[in-house]
């Protein structure tokens, strides 16, 4: 199935408002996609800017397969950009250097030139002032696709200079019965509860970064049944040491999710995951119902951390000593 044939489902609005803009050839210098985490904006802002691009579109949408696309796709098109501030923040330098390629002369043959901010609620107040004066000032032929998880934390006067796009959680009953077919079912048991698309959880199911915070879940979990110094050490030892510089917030931010599913499930008298060993610990309700609620705030606090300029291994030691705290 065609990404677009695949937003069109999902994201009815979105598909209308995108293939109206298209079909017209009518684009704003700034468009904002913003919604849950898992909704596929990054995915469809990649889309856009290939339609935009592409000569050898189907009813407005990009063919996904020519030269162009393919370049778009792997950022080798000249006129194209993509900053992402999934794993940092996007830097004040960062917006300098996007401003000075995109206001000299076009390289490509297109009159467009594209970037796409992923995660722009992680630019530093410098990063977002920089770029806030960089929408004032329109230059002609750049469209600017912001994209967002948490709408209020960017700033308003950037929100207003955007065309704003919403995007609506996927249903997580759909969601699940389509990773189901992709992934493996503890895989899709927690993706869909994060409301990600297939494709998505394709992806992410085999990266090594969440594969990484997978197998450390297991294991520090199944430790500390018995012990929660063991898991700790297990933790530092194994699950993000500080010799280990090729896994790091991306991972970390992962393995929060699954303590979070986790948290939760122990609220739950009953679960529907068909994984037998997530099963098996769950049943042991290594937290408490009443402990569980009172855990989850702290996971939240670290995921909010990530965001910033954080040492992993301290936050990580942070929060074992929590969790030692108010489950003992």
């Amino acid at each position: 199935m065609r990404k677009q044939e695949v937003l069109r489902e999902q994201q009815p609005i979105v598909w209308r408002t995108l293939h109206n803009a298209l079909q017209g050839q009518t684009y704003a210098h700034a468009y904002l996609f913003y919604g849950p985490k898992g909704t596929g904006k990054k995915e469809m802002a990649v889309l856009f800017a290939q339609s935009i691009l592409c000569k050898h579109t189907i009813d407005g949408f990009a063919c996904e397969t020519c030269n162009v696309c393919q370049r778009v796709a792997l950022q080798e098109y000249a006129d194209y950009c993509v900053i992402d501030g999934s794993e940092s923040s996007i830097k004040k330098q960062d917006i300098l250097r996007l401003q000075e390629m995109f206001t000299k002369t076009a390289l490509e043959e297109d009159m467009h030139k594209i970037y796409i901010l992923n995660h722009v609620e992680n630019a530093t107040n410098d990063a977002m002032n920089a770029l806030l004066k960089f929408l004032e000032e329109p230059v002609e032929g750049v469209i600017a696709i912001l994209i967002s998880d948490q709408l209020e934390s960017v700033m308003p006067t950037i929100v207003s200079r955007c065309q704003c796009i919403p995007f609506r959680a996927l249903r997580r009953a759909d969601s699940y019965k389509q990773g189901i077919a992709v992934c493996d079912a503890f895989d899709a048991y927690l993706l869909s509860s994060l409301h990600c698309s297939a494709s998505q959880m394709q992806e992410i199911s085999e990266s090594e970064d969440y594969q990484h915070a997978r197998y450390v879940f297991f294991e520090m979990m199944e430790r500390m049944e018995k012990n929660i110094d063991q898991a700790t050490l297990f933790l530092q030892l194994k699950g993000y040491p500080s010799k280990n510089k090729k896994i790091g917030k991306n991972s970390f931010a992962w393995l929060l999710d699954l303590l979070i599913r986790y948290a939760k499930d122990c609220t739950l008298d009953e679960i529907t995951c068909e994984d037998k060993r997530y099963q098996k610990l769950w049943q042991q309700h290594i937290w408490s119902k009443e402990e569980a609620v009172d855990v989850i705030p702290h996971l939240l606090n670290k995921k909010d951390l990530l965001r910033r300029s954080v040492n992993l291994q301290l936050l990580a030691d942070q929060l074992m000593a929590e969790l030692k705290e108010v489950t003992k």
